[in-house]
């Protein structure tokens, strides 16, 4: 009983972790894909696809982490990672300030937009394999 609670307490916290990790692999693929064609490395590339690959690892790595509920602890951290991207945007489109900076999107609209897509994307894989999983019981 106490390892279904703590798992519940560790969704959340290993969501974030498992979003944070996967930058490394990210910024190395990219590295070494990109270092072969142009110097000095482009920084682009890499901001446009962080939003578009933590998104989908956040929303999977939370909901299987679960211990049940996949689907709706997916849907609540689309919700999270929407809420997110909605303050961001706002912030940035308001001239806000966060801890004495002014954020501005690096990379143009295509930021949001690739987080937005990124948490589309999350959702999706969860509940494909959802739905997989149904018709393998039955």
């Amino acid at each position: 009983m106490i390892r279904y609670w703590l798992r519940w307490l560790a969704v959340l916290p290993g969501a974030i972790l498992a979003g944070i990790l996967v930058l490394f692999p990210l910024h190395w693929a990219l590295y070494l894909t990109l270092i072969i064609f142009v110097r000095p490395y482009p920084d682009l590339p890499e901001r446009v696809l962080t939003p578009l690959v933590i998104g989908p690892v956040f929303i999977w790595a939370g909901s299987r982490i679960a211990p049940q509920y996949r689907v709706e602890t997916a849907v609540g951290l689309f919700g999270l990672w929407m809420a997110l991207l909605v303050g961001v945007v706002y912030l940035t489109l308001s001239d806000g300030t966060f801890m004495g900076r002014r954020p501005y999107f690096q990379g143009s609209r295509i930021v949001p937009v690739a987080a937005l897509i990124g948490g589309f994307v999350g959702l999706y894989i969860v509940r494909r394999k959802s739905t997989e999983a149904e018709v393998d019981e039955s």
